[in-house]
């Protein structure tokens, strides 16, 4: 049961896919690490507020 300070999060539909806010991985950062079986890519956004994928 949610707090009442705490918004209640939306039940995900059956095949629906999971939608993740780029603040919530950069934190007010450019760049971000994500680890994928056992490797490591960088995320980063540019300075055109794009985001770039590399190994």
């Amino acid at each position: 049961m949610p707090v009442d300070d705490e918004p209640a999060l939306p039940s995900r539909q059956a095949g629906a896919r999971k939608v993740i806010a780029s603040d919530a991985l950069f934190h007010g950062e450019t760049e971000v690490v994500i680890e994928h079986h056992g490797e490591q890519y960088r995320l980063r956004v540019t300075r055109q507020d794009k985001l770039i994928l590399t190994k």
